[in-house]
């Protein structure tokens, strides 16, 4: 049965909000507005809601990318996704940022890479890949990005390009609200949590978070 995701991406400087349908993306409003998500995360769901064609009413789930990430950015687009699921008795689908990432660069299925955190601290993930579908093999950590800058040649990095020493070979991956509604959807029956009192970000760094990164 085809489902109506609206999904939110807040885990960086890049907001957003998408409606997925079934997979196909039907409306997005996105932009790099870097510590304003809270003031512009509402107006976005507006939009992307009136540029599907959709109402609230015809929303299934709502899909977030679940870290890592930004410390306020997590909570804030978890906080605005709770508040929404509540409202219309819907369920939340919490979607890997990582995991995101790597899907975002699909066509070249690369089995890992980086997302910048603060100073030279990032975080880390590995992938598989099957039918163009990213997985993930183990959880993501997090550290100086020394100690994984060997292991990324062929894989991808976002908002790192400054800290890297060399990055000719690593593509650049940027998050989108488009990117967490397609996996939202492909994964629906396994991630949707209907009842997602609980759910928090996984926030996942072993190191203390300035606040507002």
């Amino acid at each position: 049965m085809s489902k109506i995701i609206l999904s939110i991406e807040t885990s960086s400087s890049i907001c957003g909000v998408s409606i997925i349908e079934n997979g196909n993306l039907l409306g997005i409003a996105e932009k790099s507005i870097f510590r304003k998500h809270n003031e512009n995360l509402a107006g976005f769901a507006d939009k992307a809601i009136k540029k599907s064609n959709k109402s609230l009413g015809d929303i299934d789930a709502i899909a977030v990318s679940i870290g890592p990430g930004s410390f306020t950015g997590l909570r804030i687009g978890l906080g605005f996704a709770k508040g929404m699921a509540y409202a219309l008795g819907l369920p939340i689908i919490p979607v890997p940022t990582l995991l995101s990432l790597a899907f975002s660069l699909r066509e070249h299925q690369p089995f890992n890479g980086i997302a910048h955190s603060h100073s030279n601290k990032v975080f880390y993930q590995e992938f598989s890949w099957e039918n163009s579908i990213p997985k993930i093999i183990g959880k993501a950590v997090a550290g100086d990005i020394e100690r994984f800058s060997r292991n990324i040649q062929g894989g991808f990095q976002w908002n790192c390009a400054e800290i890297m020493s060399s990055h000719s070979e690593i593509k650049k991956a940027v998050p989108s609200a488009e990117f967490i509604g397609i996996l939202a959807s492909i994964f629906y029956e396994d991630w949707a949590i209907e009842t997602p009192y609980d759910l928090v970000p996984d926030y996942i760094a072993p190191f203390k978070m300035k606040h507002g990164e």
